[in-house]
């Protein structure tokens, strides 16, 4: 089950919203858990139920083996090991295991099946969540509350399948409060309102222009502007996405009156690698700093060994978003401007702040590209087009466009419909405010009503075309 979903929308959301509410009459709060609990893993199994069995190993399994750690304090490091070695089995067998044999057998000429195994929903997230939990029951930041706390901690809807990464500490202190069991007006209204600025990117925007995405990456022999405006339209359609399924998560949790923290902060505004990766999936960054970057040294051990852990770091985030060598390539690429604009270090700050922009915004474009593509074969032919001054490749514009609803527009049509759209979204992009100012600054009223209503009304008529959201896929 999706967010931007009929089913989710017009029936899932308000049933749980309305027993959830109703259950606060009770004095005991466990009847809400419980009940967000089984609406949470209902929404899970909806995409799958094979592997609805999977999260609640996963659950059972760490939620012991952090009672081990935090009870056996002489063993302690031995569980922690134990429990950190069934989470990157358990991630590396249904994300990795037929990328792994398939090098296998080009390297070694095998001929090993492979399981084409299909990837769990949003077992990276809810796999690093866990990771993260008995880190800190090691470290004695944390202590392991009862089950269904924890329960909860990993598989509320709102964030479980694609982040944020949250924190134990982040969310526990919200589930036991006990002024949130109610309803809360202001919240709420607050709550409508993110979901529906999102559900309007997600749905409007982004599935547009993945449309576009779609046609393009599937050309060969592209020209010069068809090439920046497929590369030019992930990069927006990847923004919506993502950034749509933020405000959504985060517009979910007010309407419980939880605070999901902010994971996108305007990131094409980044003035280097550094800041956009400060702006772009936030938790991801601040879990692999907490959980790669510093185990392996940091910053502290000389400028080398600095150098090979931020490399390393970005090799990882590569390879945590896919098992492909696309993605590796794209994180090592990353990793090496990080290291390049630490060795530069002040000398950056000379630059003029709009160039900075500038370039970290064509480095990112360019390096989605190799993210998006299928493959080598197909990303090189968008990098191509983008490098092809010889043929402009205007009208492939219309083949980048496609048919819509079997009709055919003439090309002057598809041409302006395209640009237009890419500009004027690149101008969203750079000139609007952000979502995490607007919830700042939102107070509910008309024009606040009326900007959720038409952004929810727009948004619903282009749900027949659902899709999931980008995320999902890691």
């Amino acid at each position: 089950m999706v967010f931007s979903s009929y089913i989710f929308i017009l029936l899932f959301l308000p049933l749980v919203i309305v027993g959830y509410y109703f259950l606060s009459i009770f004095k005991n709060s466990i009847y809400q858990k419980i009940f967000l609990i089984a609406a949470s893993l209902f929404f899970y199994g909806y995409y799958n139920v094979k592997y609805l069995l999977l999260i609640v190993i996963s659950i059972i399994v760490n939620y012991i083996v952090a009672i081990w750690i935090q009870e056996k304090k002489l063993h302690a490091k031995i569980f922690l090991v134990l429990g950190i070695l069934f989470n990157v089995g358990l991630i590396g067998y249904f994300k990795y295991y037929d990328f792994f044999i398939e090098n296998v057998n080009v390297i070694f000429g095998t001929d090993f099946l492979l399981k084409n195994l299909l990837l769990p929903l949003g077992i990276s997230f809810f796999t690093f969540q866990q990771l993260s939990f008995l880190v800190s029951i090691y470290k004695k930041e944390e202590k392991v509350e009862n089950l269904c706390d924890y329960v909860l901690f990993v598989t509320f809807f709102p964030q479980l399948v694609a982040g944020p990464i949250v924190l134990y500490s982040e969310m526990i202190t919200q589930f036991k409060d006990e002024k949130r069991r109610v309803f809360n007006a202001e919240n709420f209204a607050a709550g409508i309102y993110m979901f529906s600025i999102g559900l309007f990117k997600k749905a409007v925007l982004a599935d547009t222009l993945a449309e576009f995405v779609s046609n393009g990456f599937g050309m060969v022999d592209i020209g010069f502007v068809a090439g920046w405006i497929i590369a030019l339209s992930y990069t927006l359609q990847i923004y919506f996405d993502f950034s749509g399924y933020s405000d959504m998560a985060i517009g979910l949790g007010r309407m419980f009156n939880i605070n999901i923290p902010f994971n996108f902060l305007s990131p094409y505004k980044a003035e280097s690698i550094t800041d956009f990766w400060k702006r772009w999936h936030i938790t991801l960054g601040r879990a692999l700093s907490t959980y790669i970057y510093i185990p392996l040294g940091g910053n502290r051990k000389g400028i080398i060994r600095t150098c090979i852990n931020l490399f390393m770091t970005f090799f990882v985030s590569g390879l945590w978003h896919g098992a492909a060598w696309t993605f590796v390539l794209w994180g090592m690429l990353h990793g090496t401007f990080r290291v390049l604009e630490y060795l530069m270090g002040k000398r950056l700050e000379k630059i003029p702040h709009s160039v900075r922009v500038t370039m970290t915004f064509f480095i990112v474009n360019a390096l989605w590209v190799l993210f998006r593509a299928e493959n080598f074969t197909q990303a090189i032919e968008v990098y191509k087009g983008m490098l092809n001054l010889g043929n402009l490749g205007i009208n492939q514009l219309d083949m980048v466009v496609g048919v819509s609803g079997g009709i055919n527009f003439p090309l002057v049509i598809d041409i302006v419909y395209i640009m237009a759209m890419v500009i004027l979204l690149l101008i969203v992009v750079f000139r609007f405010r952000n979502s995490v100012t607007r919830l700042q600054e939102f107070v509910a009223s008309k024009r606040e009503l009326l900007v959720a209503s038409l952004a929810f009304a727009v948004a619903m008529l282009c749900l027949s075309r659902e899709s999931i959201f980008i995320y999902f896929n890691f």
